[in-house]
Order: C-alpha cells, then sequence, then structure tokens
C-alpha cells in the first residue's frame, strides 16, 4: 500500500496590491461609467472586519454577492435570469481599511424561491472574507431587520441558537461616510474569539 504524505496548508495571501482594487469596485448599482443605474432601492452596507480582541483586520478582501431588487441573478442557475436587471452588477469587492472599515453601495434584493429546494428565501446579501493569515475564504449570509421571511429562511434558520442568528442580521445605523439619503444598515465582522461570526463550513 502507497502511503501519502499530507500536503502542507498554507495562508493565503501574503498580500493584496492596491491596484487588485479599481473605483467602484464597491458599487454594484453602476456597471459602466455612464451606464443606467440598477432598479431598486440603494442602500448602503457598512461596517469594520475584527480579529480577535476586536483588533482591526486591515488589508483583507470583503465580496458581496447578491439577487436584484426582483429576486433574480444573472447566472444560468437562476430559472429568472432572463428577466434579471442588466444594469444590476451583482457582486462587488472592497479591501479593509486600516481600521477595518468597509462599505458597499448596492440596491435592497428580493427575495425568491431557491431552484433547487424550493424554499423561500428571505432578502439576504452573500459576503466573503479573504486575507493574508486565513487558511481559507470564508463566507456568510447578512439577513435585513424586521423582513417577515427571516424566520422561514433556511440558512438563517439552520442557526439553532438565536444569540447567534442575531450576528447576521444587520444593524440600522447612520452611515458615517455617505450623505445621499440612502438607507444605510451596518454590521461587524468578528474572525475569532468573543462575538464570532458564523461561518460556513466547507
Amino acid at each position: 500500500m502507497t502511503r501519502l504524505i499530507p500536503t502542507a496548508s498554507g495562508t493565503v495571501g501574503p498580500f493584496f496590491p492596491p491596484h487588485f482594487f479599481r473605483p467602484g469596485d464597491n458599487d454594484l448599482t453602476v456597471i459602466a461609467p455612464g451606464a443606467p443605474a440598477a432598479a431598486g432601492r440603494r442602500i448602503h452596507v457598512f461596517g469594520h472586519i475584527y480579529e480577535a480582541g476586536r483588533v482591526p483586520r486591515w488589508n483583507s478582501i470583503i465580496e458581496i454577492w447578491q439577487a436584484d431588487a426582483g429576486g433574480r441573478f444573472a447566472h444560468p442557475n437562476d430559472p429568472r435570469a432572463a428577466e434579471a436587471d442588466p444594469h444590476f452588477m451583482g457582486w462587488g469587492r472592497r479591501a479593509s481599511e486600516d481600521d477595518g472599515y468597509f462599505d458597499f453601495i448596492t440596491v435592497m434584493p428580493g427575495g425568491y424561491d431557491d431552484p433547487v429546494s424550493g424554499a423561500r428565501r428571505a432578502p439576504h446579501i452573500n459576503l466573503s472574507v479573504t486575507g493574508s493569515g486565513l487558511m481559507r475564504r470564508l463566507t456568510t449570509t447578512l439577513f435585513f431587520p424586521g423582513e417577515p421571511g427571516n424566520d422561514a429562511d433556511p440558512v438563517l434558520g439552520a442557526i439553532g441558537d438565536p444569540a447567534l442568528r442575531a450576528r447576521l442580521v444587520l444593524g440600522t445605523a447612520a452611515s458615517p461616510r455617505v450623505s445621499h439619503g440612502l438607507a444605510a444598515y451596518s454590521i461587524d465582522i468578528v474572525l475569532q474569539g468573543d462575538g464570532e461570526t458564523p461561518f460556513f463550513v466547507d
């Protein structure tokens, strides 16, 4: 019998150069300069990313992806892909700043029926974190406060502890950087320790 030696694991990184990001990469409502804006209510989602002990996590890549305002994805796996908003990016990314701050301009996503399970999904935003020192990309899902579909959402409902579920619900807060009258939602992403954000397991 041949004995295989496990390959050593390594961390992501070690760094992400500034030119990895372009202006507007964190605005999902505009696909190109001068193009029509996405349909739906524009919102500002912002927060901070922390290590244990509330130490800011800088130079990480935060990515989000979501359905458009009508609950559609421009993806062949979505039965309603042909109806997806052609002016909505659906995906964006940003680097965290020295204090861990990140933000996105997007639209309020619509809910939809999962094409595989048929379960109704509440409006939500998917989020991932990649950064130096992490062994793998971390992914989670953010939900909106007060949505009647939250209680029946299969992803949020898979978290048994109400205190943990609450860590995936965005808060409402005045935006510190955007003053265009957008509804603002905030979240702190904690990678480990007290208040750790629930992440999906591969």
